[in-house]
């Protein structure tokens, strides 16, 4: 199948220049960069988009590495120092054992095509995508205020630009439905991301919803997520987006402290946010998670374990642990300069934030889904975050979003008027794509059992072809530095090695790949 079968277009070479504001599409966290927004017309100022955590502050990569760094720290992006950079430190603090902690998703990626050579192979993709477990991304990058910590960037919400937009990504959605492919699938996850998606009309976004049913088989178990601020959920939107399909609610708290929450721009107060979160607990229609984050200015530990014991007595089903980014050149680094608001955790402040809080959850017996995200009981599932992280099938739809067809990685520019443009003239299609390294199934093993916290090595070594005396190196140190423990056939990662985690994943994926030089 061609690419002008496909109505795809090519990308010229001032859109190549741009490659660098392509991310990775994901859930929006201040953990972890995101589709950056740039376009014309009333936005948010752009703030770079990766970065390398720095004592708690935020190194800009240099535009040829941004790309890279935003899906992934590869050999570039850390430098070719050899498997030196991934030895810890012994002896010290928690929080200390490595100058650098990396916050965005562990991976390596191939060479990057972009024009007709991307589209015509993108069509291939396509085309012989057949029948399988798929995921869908939606991308909707609107938000009605910018707060002080984002590093996204978004545009403020205009009713007949999202409208349009709107339109936009259920033409692109229901395109794949002109070209004679049988229903693709089936879905296991789907996932509304910003942005704040909640912002936007239900009926809206029912029009979404209806063009996925039309063109995708569902599972029966699937996941429809809805990312969003509490702000949004009156009871008629709430009936509204269930009505819609959406089975599970991603919500950004960040903390429950009206004083730390005003400070960075959240302008709901404690009492209202947790009025709206009980009632839509309450309803029991769909499994409601939100995010908080530590390491924020003013923050302490108290402070933010009390954010988890109130996020447990209201019967949250799920929640993530973010760690505080600040990006250079962003709102709050500004602010921290300039003495207007206090300065957020350092690094080994932040490792306590994480560890205690590890220990806080486990005592309520939460359990640990990923790094990051903990369940309350069995009705939190957490299907798309993993999902994403091992680089599964994943169609991504809209400006800015990011997907994965058969190893290889599909980008979109963030430019909102370009997306509407192009998809007015009907052509549809990423503006880069990557190729396959050939160790998506290494990769996907290591990220997809780090993940969970621990790494069986006698599968690594059995089944994945990869020598012992590979990350021999790491592994001892690692032990030593008390990141990890050995357990019979595997290796687990204790809580510090667990706030370390995408340092160790990363380590792991490019020595077992055999990437890096011996120190």
């Amino acid at each position: 199948m061609t690419d002008k079968a496909l109505g795809l277009r090519p990308v010229g070479p001032r859109q190549a220049a741009s490659l660098e504001a392509a991310t990775l599409a994901s859930p929006r966290s201040p953990a972890a960069s995101g589709p950056a927004l740039a376009g014309q017309g009333e936005s948010f100022s752009e703030t770079p988009s990766g970065g390398v955590t720095l004592g708690g502050q935020a190194k800009a990569m240099k535009k040829s590495q941004a790309m890279e760094f935003s899906f992934g720290q590869t050999d570039l992006a850390l430098g070719k120092k050899g498997t030196g950079r991934f030895l810890a430190q012994v002896g010290v603090e928690p929080g200390l054992e490595f100058e650098e902690k990396f916050t965005v998703h562990a991976g390596t990626m191939g060479q990057t095509k972009s024009g007709e050579p991307a589209l015509a192979l993108y069509g291939e993709l396509i085309g012989a995508l057949g029948q399988g477990p798929l995921g869908l991304y939606l991308h909707l990058p609107f938000c009605q205020n910018r707060c002080l910590y984002c590093g996204f960037v978004g545009r403020k919400p205009d009713d007949q630009l999202i409208e349009k937009y709107i339109g936009a990504v259920r033409a692109e959605i229901e395109f794949l439905a002109t070209l004679g492919l049988e229903k693709l699938g089936p879905v296991r996850t789907v996932y509304f991301g910003g942005g704040t998606p909640t912002i936007v009309a239900p009926k809206l976004l029912a029009t979404l919803t209806g063009a996925i049913q039309k063109t995708f088989s569902l599972a029966t178990d699937y996941e429809m997520t809805l990312e969003g601020r509490v702000s949004d959920l009156s009871p008629e939107k709430v009936s509204g987006f269930l009505e819609a399909g959406f089975n599970r609610f991603s919500l950004g708290v960040q903390s429950f402290d009206t004083k730390i929450r005003r400070s960075l721009g959240r302008h709901s107060h404690r009492e209202k946010t947790l009025a709206k979160l009980t009632n839509l607990i309450q309803r029991g229609a769909a499994p409601v998670i939100i995010d908080l984050i530590y390491g924020l200015p003013g923050q302490e530990v108290a402070d933010f374990l009390d954010d988890l014991a109130t996020a447990d007595k209201i019967g949250l089903d799920g929640l993530d642990t973010y760690q505080l980014n600040v990006f250079s050149g962003g709102e709050l680094e500004k602010a921290v300069r300039e003495n207007k608001i206090a300065a957020p955790a350092k690094l080994s402040q932040q490792a306590e934030f994480y560890i205690k809080a590890a220990e806080y959850l486990d005592s309520l017996k939460w359990r640990r889904l990923s790094l990051s995200h903990y369940a309350r009981d069995t009705r939190e599932r957490n299907i798309y975050n993993p999902w994403a992280k091992k680089r599964q099938n994943c169609l991504a739809f809209g400006a800015g979003a990011g997907g994965f067809i058969n190893g290889h990685a599909t980008y979109k520019k963030p430019d909102v008027l370009a997306y509407l443009e192009t998809a007015q003239k009907g052509q549809f299609g990423p503006d880069f794509l990557t190729l396959p390294t050939g160790r998506e199934s290494l990769n996907a093993f290591i990220v997809g059992q780090m993940e969970l916290g621990y790494l069986n090595l006698k599968k690594l070594f059995e089944d994945q072809g990869v020598k012992s005396e590979a990350i021999s190196v790491l592994t001892e140190n690692w032990q030593k530095a008390g990141l990890i423990k050995f357990n019979g056939d595997h290796m687990e990662l204790t809580d510090s090695g667990r706030f370390w985690g995408v340092n160790l994943t990363q380590a792991l994926v490019i020595t077992a790949s055999g990437e890096t030089a011996k120190p």
